[in-house]
């Protein structure tokens, strides 16, 4: 009876409730806290997006028309400083309409980005001028910016953490307060790019001045979340 008793004592001793040891010690206590900054920022780039689009009853020249003027506009695009070109889906189908002849049908999507929007805008217009037709234009928040935005904003949002941590301390009267662990949050995730539908340009001879484009404003923001020590 011994022998099972001293048994059922030392399983007691080892069966203690688990994260027992990790307590803090009387009269301390451990909060998790978040806290950041933010900051509204006008928009430095602008996205335009344009395509080649043609029709002919031959799929060869439907093609060979697609790449003779994504070609020119290409060559346009890259002569110009401080836009970066990149084309995008080809795409080229049969097209039955009812009573109608059968045709095929091909476009070709060109995209431009620049922060110089006195260059840009000058280039789409020349590039409706040739016949692209315009499917999007819209401004977002180049990358360099918005890291540039958050490493200013890290000092504010360390602040307002320890504002906040402070003013908690002394709401429990526990006055020492210790960071044990501090981390980044990826606060956002920059949404694509809501392009300004426009109206298409068919033809050379129908040519519009170029577009206006008005930069907004879009929030940059960090945020941290720390382990406090708290004490007396």
């Amino acid at each position: 009876m011994k022998q099972v008793l001293l048994a059922a004592i030392c399983w007691g001793l080892f069966a203690l409730p688990t994260g027992a040891a990790d307590l803090p010690p009387a009269g301390e206590t451990i909060i998790r806290l978040s806290e950041g900054a933010q900051r509204m920022v006008v928009q430095d780039k602008v996205r335009a997006l344009l395509r080649v689009e043609t029709t002919d009853p031959d799929a060869r020249q439907v093609q060979a028309e697609v790449n003779r003027r994504m070609g020119l506009a290409v060559a346009k695009a890259k002569d110009t400083a401080g836009v970066t070109v990149e084309t995008g889906r080809y795409h080229v189908y049969e097209d039955r309409p009812q009573n109608r002849p059968r045709r095929w049908v091909g476009s070709q999507t060109l995209t431009l980005t620049s922060t110089e929007t006195a260059a840009l805008l000058p280039l789409v217009g020349q590039l409706q001028a040739d016949g692209l037709l315009m499917s999007g234009l819209g401004h977002e928040l180049s990358i360099e910016q918005r890291r540039r935005v958050e490493r200013e904003l890290i000092p504010e949002a360390v602040r307002n953490l320890k504002e906040k941590a402070a003013v908690l301390a002394a709401s429990l009267e526990l006055p020492n307060t210790r960071f044990i662990e501090i981390r980044l949050r990826d606060a956002h995730q920059p949404p694509p790019p809501r392009p300004m539908q426009m109206m298409a340009v068919g033809a050379a001879e129908r040519a519009a001045p170029p577009p206006v484009a008005e930069p907004g404003e879009v929030a940059v923001s960090v945020q941290l979340e720390a382990d406090i020590m708290l004490s007396r």
